[in-house]
C-alpha cells in the first residue's frame, strides 16, 4: 500500500482507454481537497480504468462522454452491531468515485454504510458484469463500498474509497479467481493436465503439489472461457508449459508460463499472484509478459514504443515465455478467419521471428516461419 495520487491516476486510466481504441470524452469534477489516498496503485488505476473503458462502450453512453465526479464522504463500519454492542462504530473519510453516463450533478450521501452483507458474490456471464465484479472486489479489498445503478438512459458506477483505510484492507482474502468458479473442462483437458504434471514433475525441480495447485489455481481463473477451438482456455498456457521445457527446465520460467494470461485475461491482480508464488514470478516475469505495465489490457505490436520496450528486454526468461506463447497460438490460428490469422502471421514474421533469433531462441524459428508463410499465401475467405 502506498499513497496515490489521484489526478495523476485519472490521466494514466484515461490514457489507457484511448489507448484502447475508445474515444472517450471525460469530464471530471473534483469536489474535493483530498489530493491523494492510500490503496494498491496498480488496482486502483485498474479500477478507473475498466470502468472507463466499460460505460464508454456502453449503451447509454452518448458520444464516449463520461463524467467523473471525486466528492468527499465518510465510510461507517457495522454500524447495527457496533450500536447494539455498546460501542462507537468505526467511521473513516473517504472519496466517492462517481462515473456516469450523465452530466449531472451526482447526490453523494455524506455516509455510506459498510456492512458484511455488503459483500458482492454474483457470478458474472458476460465481460461488462465480469468487470463490474472485479470493480466491487477491488473495492471491497480496500474496505470500501460499490453500488451501480442502470436505467434506459443512465449508467453509473460509484465507488467510495477509505482516503488511508488500512485497517479494514482485506488484500490477504483477496481472491478473484472465485469470480469464475464455474469452470470450461473436458476430457480432453484432463488428460492433458496429468500429462503436464507427470512432465513438470519429472524433468523440473516442480513439486507435484505445486503444478497440480497452479493448474486449479488457473482452471478457476479462467473460468468458463474457450478459445477460438472450443477448447478450455486454460489449455493454452499449458500448452506453452509444454513448449518451454523445450528450451528451459528453470521451475520460475515454467510457473510464469503457466500464470501468463491471469493478469491480461483475468480479475487477477498482480499482487495476488505475487502473494502466492513471490515476486520474482510476478514481477519480474509474468508482468513484463503480460502487459508491461499496461495494467492487463494488450499493447498495440505496431506501436513503435511498444516494440522498442519487448526489443530491449534482458530477461531472457521474458522471451522465453513470450515465444512460447505465440507459437501455440500460431499453431492453433486456423480456428480464426483468415484476416485475422494473416494479421497475426505478418506480425509473426516481421517481429517475433526477428526477436527470437536475436536472443538466439531458434528452437521455434523455423516451425514459426513456415506456419506463417502458409497463412500468407492463402487465397479466398475464411468461414
Amino acid at each position: 500500500m502506498q499513497r496515490v495520487a489521484i489526478d495523476s491516476a485519472i490521466s494514466q486510466a484515461h490514457s489507457i482507454a484511448l489507448a484502447l481504441g475508445e474515444p472517450i470524452a471525460l469530464l471530471v469534477r473534483n469536489e474535493t481537497k483530498v489530493t491523494d489516498l492510500i490503496a494498491d496503485p496498480a488496482l486502483f488505476e485498474r479500477l478507473l480504468t475498466i470502468n472507463l473503458f466499460g460505460i464508454s462502450k456502453s449503451e447509454q453512453a452518448v458520444d464516449h462522454m463520461v463524467t467523473l465526479t471525486i466528492a468527499s464522504t465518510m465510510l461507517r463500519y457495522d454500524y447495527n452491531s457496533t450500536i447494539q454492542a455498546g460501542k462507537t462504530p468505526l467511521t473513516l473519510p473517504a472519496l466517492a468515485f462517481c462515473i456516469n453516463t450523465d452530466s449531472s450533478m451526482q447526490n453523494v450521501p455524506p455516509i455510506y454504510d459498510i456492512t458484511d452483507e455488503t459483500f458482492y458474490t454474483h457470478l458474472p456471464k458476460s465481460e461488462d458484469q465480469l468487470y463490474e465484479a472485479e470493480s466491487r472486489q477491488i473495492v471491497q479489498a480496500h474496505g470500501g463500498y460499490a453500488t451501480i445503478l442502470a436505467t434506459k438512459k443512465v449508467l453509473t458506477y460509484c465507488y467510495v474509497l477509505p482516503v488511508a483505510g488500512q485497517k479494514v484492507m482485506r488484500f490477504k482474502t483477496y481472491d478473484p479467481s472465485v469470480l469464475n468458479s464455474k469452470i470450461s473442462q473436458t476430457a480432453e483437458s484432463l488428460a492433458q493436465e496429468k500429462e503436464l504434471v507427470a512432465l513438470l514433475t519429472t524433468e523440473t525441480a516442480l513439486t507435484k503439489e505445486m503444478v497440480e495447485k497452479t493448474i486449479h489455481f488457473i482452471k478457476n481463473a479462467h473460468g468458463l472461457v474457450t478459445r477460438k477451438s472450443g477448447a478450455p482456455y486454460y489449455t493454452h498456457p499449458m500448452a506453452v508449459a509444454k513448449i518451454l521445457l523445450e528450451v528451459t527446465k528453470d521451475p520460475t520460467t515454467i510457473l510464469a508460463g503457466l500464470l501468463h494470461d491471469v493478469v491480461e485475461d483475468t480479475p487477477i491482480p498482480l499482487t495476488q499472484v505475487e502473494l502466492m508464488y513471490g515476486a520474482e514470478v510476478a514481477y519480474y516475469i509474468v508482468d513484463m509478459v503480460t502487459h508491461y505495465n499496461t495494467n492487463g489490457y494488450r499493447w498495440k505490436l505496431d506501436d513503435k514504443e511498444n516494440k522498442n520496450l519487448l526489443d530491449q528486454c534482458k530477461d531472457i526468461r521474458v522471451v522465453q515465455v513470450k515465444l512460447a506463447d505465440r507459437l501455440h497460438n500460431i499453431r492453433t490460428l486456423h480456428f480464426r478467419k483468415l484476416v485475422d490469422q494473416k494479421r497475426i502471421a505478418k506480425e509473426t514474421i516481421t517481429f517475433y521471428i526477428p526477436w527470437g533469433k536475436k536472443n538466439k531462441i531458434s528452437n521455434w524459428i523455423l516451425e514459426m516461419s513456415n506456419i506463417c508463410q502458409e497463412i500468407l499465401n492463402k487465397k479466398g475467405m475464411y468461414i
